[in-house]
């Protein structure tokens, strides 16, 4: 490799069948040399403060070729015993594993050391483990390291562990770490060549930590410049491409603290390929803005942190699993064409495929399109979305479409379907397919479907009517005066395919007739047929011509000749039930066949008569139904009476006279359901309670709402006529509310009076009352005195009182009373009504000396009050 130092150089290029690279005057140099990554490639970066490096590729490995996603998933790397693998407590600093890892495969082993700058002594003359920061070791940061990596790994059904180098001790292994000691001064540019000691075998390229408690204060070690080489669509299978060989600490963190677990698995990402700037939340800096996410944050990437997984995930890789780490990529996604840490060859598991078991399993529906392209116009090709389901799922549905509005599906809700579009068609489209599944998830995935182009196709037209197809010029038998539908065929002749979208030109031509006259210009659909509807009372001849088009040859005339005759006609008839609930649906199906001198014809368009009789002689109409294309009918009606079911022809021209009976047919009423209850039992007069409650129907157990029904409030007093105190509209899931002013005592009922088929129904729902306001009445007079023919002015309150909250009593009518003085006869004056605050103003003319009064009587809900008496005087 070829090494400068950091604080001089920085990376330019690779090109050319060696790499080399010209650094500034007075740059020291380490000559090395690569193996090209191919002829005319080239690498092109500029990392600002980075140095330059290139690392030989493992035997055998071609760092320019890429490796499919379908190759990488059929190696090994995960499977049923993920989630129990990631369990295993291997967790830094805690667990009974602490800082002991798995072994690993040793015929694949490499060696991890620690340089060591020259003017350290060793400890005994031996290798020494790296000394231990306040609690955590180097083995304690691989096995925290490696958990992560696996838990994150089962998140999406795999197993992956880091490659650590490992050996046995005690039975258990461990990660091998030993001391290198490299040149005085050599500690700032981590020269990787020194660690090449006797013994020592680096098959791959290895991350090489240096003793981060004497790594020189001004030097920021780091490892973490992600591989950013890839050919559109797929990424390289590049494995390592660090700036420097070290360790970073945490964002922040001071270059001579020990790092953290976190900044080693940091680290570990961008040595591994994470994050790349084009992935779905990638920054500008070699990270993620999803949180929570332990490659996320801050990083000055010009984007925003977004909160999108729970915060507990900080511990582990990839939100979503759809940036830059999965055993189990959605299909389609962006980890699915790009670049994933998960398939590193540093992995067990990853990509070269040793230990750690099956592929992943989705955690997430995902799905595949394919769509056979490119597609003749007019003519069918195949499409099929493969789902990717999650263990326990099921597909609930699938809908297939094309941005085109003239292309059809023949089978739009299932996962393979053909789509045919126009022979007009040209350039390209797109189909899409929605997949949902039994947890309500859907996954929406788009093919681009292109049209061929070439020489025009030749076709053949065939010629149909009332269901028969003669040869050329032959002869069909249809029903005088009668619609039938005159059929022309469309064939491509080198597929046998139907052709959609060309237009058959028709005419008709009788022997009274100097010359044809059209007959209709209908176009083909998906089975390359089109149809007229034609009626003939006479012999005629039809012929049919489709013109050339840039896609198809001109074919035609196809002739046929139309035979009218009265038809004999036969019914069949069925119901699908016998017995229903009122209200409840019934169908009628059967057949209409017809014959014309011994030539079956179908009565298409036919109109059937379907009605009801009842045991007392009664006949209602059920409907009308009308025959299809090969006369067949349906009918679906809702018999309202118990009876005999019966289709009818009538006979004319066309047909003779033909009747079936369907069956007969029994109709239950349902029961009625009403529910209600009331919030407050006891209130003052004219307070308000609120009722609640629901209106159903219930057919033989099958309970439904009855939504849009009227529901009436009553209260009944004791020994007294029901009184309707309010009413509430059902709502379509049958629950009903209604606010009631309480001004009557008794008993509080939901009553639903019923319709033709539902019977009426009450629900009681309890005794309600009504109390009496407790009031007060208080009045002033404007004088004591006033002269003859003088006015007065009395002025007042009334206020009323229940459960010890008073408020003013509105809208009372209060009576003022005169007697005059020596006088025991009281004579009411006046009257006032009190206002919304419950004041009340009263204007009176004395004539005598005397006492005025205002008083509350016989006043339903309010107790009797009076004010005391005015005095006042007339002189």
């Amino acid at each position: 490799m070829t090494l400068w130092p950091c604080a001089v150089c920085s990376c330019r290029s690779l090109s050319g069948s060696r790499s080399s690279y010209q650094p500034p005057s007075g740059c020291p140099r380490l000559p090395h040399t690569r193996r090209a990554a191919g002829p005319g490639s080239s690498l092109d970066w500029v990392l600002p403060g980075a140095c330059q490096h290139v690392d030989e590729p493992p035997a055998g490995v071609d760092v320019t070729e890429p490796v499919s996603t379908t190759e990488l998933r059929g190696r090994d790397g995960g499977g049923a015993e993920a989630y129990a693998a990631a369990e295993e407590p291997r967790r830094a600093g805690g667990g009974p594993g602490r800082g002991r890892e798995p072994c690993r495969d040793l015929r694949r082993r490499r060696e991890q050391r620690l340089p060591r700058p020259g003017d350290v002594r060793r400890r005994g003359g031996q290798d020494q483990p790296l000394r231990r920061p306040p609690g955590q070791t180097f083995r304690l940061w691989a096995a925290g390291v490696d958990d992560v990596v696996n838990r994150s790994a089962a998140l999406t059904g795999g197993v992956r562990k880091v490659r650590f180098v490992t050996d046995a001790a005690g039975g258990t292994c461990v990660a091998r770490v030993l001391n290198v000691t490299v040149p005085a001064g050599a500690m700032s540019l981590v020269q990787r060549h020194h660690l090449r000691g006797p013994g020592t075998r680096l098959h791959r390229p290895q991350p090489q930590v240096p003793d981060v408690d004497r790594c020189d204060r001004a030097v920021r070690c780091r490892l973490d410049v992600p591989q950013r080489r890839r050919r559109p669509g797929q990424p390289q299978q590049r494995q390592l491409t660090p700036s420097t060989p070290a360790s970073t600490p945490a964002a922040g963190a001071s270059a001579t603290a020990p790092p953290s677990t976190p900044s080693r698995r940091t680290s570990l990402l961008h040595t591994l390929g994470g994050v790349f700037s084009t992935a779905p939340h990638g920054t500008r800096a070699g990270h993620c803005w999803d949180e929570s996410d332990t490659m996320c944050y801050a990083d000055g990437g010009g984007f925003a942190m977004k909160q999108v997984c729970p915060a507990e995930r900080e511990y582990l890789l990839d939100c979503n699993n759809d940036d830059y780490f999965s055993t189990y990529p959605d299909p389609g996604g962006w980890l699915d064409g790009h670049w994933n840490a998960a398939d590193s060859r540093f992995l067990v598991g990853g990509g070269n495929g040793s230990g750690g078991g099956t592929p992943g399993a989705p955690t997430t529906l995902g799905a595949t399109i394919a769509v056979n392209n490119p597609a003749v116009p007019g003519l069918a090709t195949q499409a099929s979305v493969a789902p990717a389901l999650p263990d326990g799922r099921t597909v609930a549905s699938v809908a297939w479409k094309s941005a085109r509005s003239d292309c059809a599906f023949s089978a739009p809700q299932a996962l393979q379907t053909d789509v045919t579009c126009n022979a007009a068609a040209t350039g390209s489209t797109t189909v899409t397919a929605t997949v949902t599944d039994s947890s309500g998830a859907t996954k929406t995935v788009t093919s681009p479907l292109t049209f061929a182009s070439g020489a025009a196709r030749p076709i053949g037209v065939a010629l149909g009517a009332a269901g028969q197809t003669p040869a050329d010029g032959g002869t069909a038998a249809v029903c005088t005066g009668a619609a039938f539908p005159l059929t022309a065929t469309v064939l491509d002749t080198a597929s046998g395919q139907p052709v959609k979208g060309l237009t058959a030109t028709l005419t008709k031509q009788t022997a009274a007739m100097l010359a044809p006259a059209s007959a209709g210009a209908p176009a083909t659909g998906a089975t390359g047929t089109a149809t007229q509807s034609q009626t003939a009372t006479v012999a005629t001849t039809y012929r049919a011509r489709v013109a050339a088009t840039a896609r198809y040859a001109a074919a035609g005339p196809a002739t046929l000749v139309a035979a009218p005759a009265r038809c004999t006609t036969a019914l069949t008839a069925a119901l699908d039930e016998t017995e229903v609930w009122y209200g409840d649906p019934v169908v009628a199906t059967g057949r209409l066949t017809a014959s014309a001198g011994g030539t079956a014809v179908v009565p298409s368009g036919v109109s059937l008569t379907v009605r009801l009789s009842t045991a007392a002689g009664k006949v209602l109409s059920l409907g009308v139904a009308k025959t299809d294309a090969e006369g067949r009918f349906a009918l679906t009606t809702k018999p309202t009476a118990s009876g005999t079911v019966s289709v009818l022809l009538t006979g004319g021209a066309s047909y003779t006279e033909a009747s079936a009976a369907a069956g007969a047919i029994t109709v239950r009423e349902p029961a009625t359901l009403v529910t209600g209850a009331v919030d407050k039992a006891t209130v003052a007069y004219g307070q308000s309670v609120v009722v609640t409650g629901t209106l159903r129907r219930d057919a033989g157990g099958t309970v439904t709402p009855l939504g849009s029904r009227s529901v009436a409030i009553t209260v009944t007093p004791a020994g007294g006529t029901t009184v309707k105190v309010g009413t509430a509209t059902t709502k379509p899931d049958g629950s009903f509310s209604a606010t009631i002013a309480l001004k009557t005592s008794g008993t509080l009922a939901a009553t639903y009076a019923g319709t033709t088929g539902q019977p009426a129904a009450s629900a009681t729902i309890g005794a309600v009352s009504a109390a009496t306001w407790s009031t007060a009445l208080g009045a002033s007079a404007s004088a004591g005195q006033v002269t003859p023919g003088g006015a007065l002015t009395i002025t007042g309150a009334v206020t009323r009182t229940y459960a010890g909250a008073s408020s003013p009593a509105a809208g009372l009518r209060l009576k003022v009373t005169f007697r005059a003085t020596g006088s025991s006869t009281t004579t009411v004056v006046s009257s006032v009504t009190t206002t919304a605050t419950g004041t009340f103003t009263a204007k009176v003319l004395p004539k005598a000396s005397g006492t005025w009064t205002v008083t509350l009587s016989d006043t339903p809900g309010y107790a009797p009050a009076a004010s005391s008496g005015l005095a006042v005087t007339v002189g």
